[in-house]
This record gives structure tokens, sequence and C-alpha cells, in this order.
């Protein structure tokens, strides 16, 4: 009994580490259209000046249509290269816009940041059988994890970086095509709200910011900070902790003229897997934005 109420200490314990570096992760945390056309015209022919002046005024007046469609077409292929429409440009938009919280906002408030099971754990017969008696595993990991969530909170200048993810980076988002899953684009009231999923990623025990697939647009807590947690005695029985984050999905309202940040939701999936202990502890941080500039 005393090694089984040894390791629900030490899950316990991990749990709550886990939730704490979370919290120190995150607290850390036209073109120009010119269109010329040079149209002299030279009468040289005396016998038919009428005729000639006719031509004069037919070729200037094909040369001005000539130049209008050129305008338009021009204006039309800016105006459509605004509005990203496939994922390369999607997710190029993403990366522009989200960066510039980093430098130009004035202030971001984090409405609040959510911590909750994102689907039933996995634990030890015998774990599970001792949390039956505090009215389950997953009833009581939920709780511990709902005393971690915050409300709201503003940050300004240098605070903005240690938390708006990516915390503690002077980049919000690194993504490639290859990160993302999909990537979708809408457009209303001079708004532009973009979504985007990544691709899930597998278990690794050293991921670090800027890696694999979430790690380059989420706050996400990496293994580093959940294994230097773990006490020594802790560590020897549930063994080294391994993280993957499945697919996470980010959301954010752009102003579509400046390409500002408004408002940004960010829904993070992560898994802590105790392989030795036989846990896995699945997770979701909801995060909610809104931006001033």
């Amino acid at each position: 009994m005393k090694k089984i109420f040894a390791l629900l200490l030490a899950l316990s314990m991990v749990l709550c580490m886990a939730a704490c570096g979370a919290k120190t992760e995150e607290e850390n945390l036209t073109s120009e259209v010119v269109t010329a056309a040079n149209g002299e015209t030279s009468a040289e022919s005396t016998e038919a000046p009428e005729e000639s002046t006719e031509a004069a005024e037919t070729t200037a007046a094909e040369t001005t249509t000539a130049e209008e469609t050129e305008t338009e077409t021009e204006e039309e292929t800016t105006e459509a290269a605004k509005k990203p429409e496939t994922k390369e440009e999607i997710v190029e938009f993403f990366n522009a816009s989200v960066n510039k919280v980093k430098t130009d906002a004035k202030s971001a408030t984090r409405n609040y940041s959510k911590i909750s099971l994102a689907g039933p754990t996995t634990l030890p017969s015998a774990l599970s059988g001792i949390l039956r008696l505090l009215g389950g595993a997953d009833k009581f990991l939920g709780d511990q994890l709902a005393k971690n969530s915050k409300g709201s909170e503003t940050f300004t200048g240098s605070q903005i970086k240690n938390t708006y993810p990516v915390e503690n980076e002077s980049w919000a988002s690194k993504l490639t095509v290859d990160d993302v899953k999909s990537a979708t684009c809408t457009e209303a009231d001079g708004k532009y709200t973009i979504t985007i999923i990544t691709v899930a990623d597998g278990k690794s025990a050293n991921i670090q910011h800027g890696q694999g697939h979430a790690p380059k647009a989420f706050n996400v807590v990496l293994p580093g900070v959940v294994n230097d947690n773990i006490p020594g005695v802790a560590a020897s029985m549930v063994g080294t902790a391994t993280m993957n984050y499945p697919s996470s999905k980010a959301v954010i309202v752009v102003d579509k003229e400046t390409g500002n940040v408004l408002s940004a939701n960010y829904d993070l999936y992560w898994t802590i897997n105790f392989d030795k202990a036989g846990a896995v502890l699945p997770f979701l941080t909801s995060d909610s934005w809104t931006i001033k500039y």
C-alpha cells in the first residue's frame, strides 16, 4: 500500500507541477500601380489630313481603353492579393499578423486561461481504485486543474512577449504549410477570421519551442518543464515523461486594412505520458485574447 500511495503522490505532484509549469510558461511569455503610355502621333501626310486626324483619334482612344483595361486588371489583381485564399497564403498571413502582436500591440488582455481534461485518463488499476474513493480519477484531476485556471489579466510592453503565444519568444508563430492540417479565411465587416488547425505531434521527451508543429504557435507545456519538476523518488517510479500534442486550433480575427489581430483564441491539446507507470493524462488549455494597438 505504501508503494501505491507513493505512486498516487507522485502522479499528483506531476500533475500539479505540470500545471504550474504551464502557468510559468504562460506568464513568462499596395502595391502601387503605374501605367505609362507614350502615344505621340505625327501626321506626315498632307493629302488626307482629316483621315490622319481620325486615325490619331482612334489610336488615342484605343490607347486610353488599353490603359483603363490594364489599370482595372492591376487593381483587380491587387485587391485579390489582399485576401489570403490558399493554405500557403493563409499561413503566411497568420504568421505576419500574430507576430505583429509582439512588436506593435499596446496591450494584450488574456480574458481567461482554462485548463481541463481533454478526455479520460489512463492510470494503473491500483491508483484508479484509490482515486475512486475521491470521486474517480477524472474528477479528482479535473478539480486540480480547475484550480490552475486563470481569469482576465492585461499585459503591456515586454509582458506581451513573455505571455502571448509563444511565451518568452520574440515571435508568435513559425508555422509552415507542413505544420498545418487545415487553414481557412473568411471575411465579414472589414475583418478576416482565420482558423488554423495544426498537424498532430508524436511523443517527445525533449521538444522545444519552434520545433514540431504545435510548439511553433502555441504556449505548449514542454516535457522538460514536467521532468524538471518531478522529484527524484517520484521519477524513479513514474519514469521520464513524454509529451505529445494532438491537433490544436487557433482562431484569430484580423482587421482587414491594418493586418492587426483584434482577438485570438487558442485551444491547445497536450498529453503527458508516463510509459513506465502506464499513465496517460490528456489535457486542454483554452486561452482567449483581446489585443489593442
